[in-house]
């Protein structure tokens, strides 16, 4: 099974994850690790 995982891991986020990462930065990382159910993403990059 591949992985072919072009967006952030974080549900409502749709950026690209960070490289050697499968989130976009530190606020999705933690936001998915506390469970924080989210409408729209509020990790701050430009594409959310």
């Amino acid at each position: 099974m591949s992985e072919d995982k072009t967006t952030c891991a974080h549900p409502a986020c749709d950026c690209a994850p960070e490289e050697g990462s499968k989130y976009c930065g530190e606020y999705c990382e933690e936001a998915e690790k506390a469970k924080v159910l989210e409408i729209g993403c509020g990790c701050q990059h430009d594409g959310c």
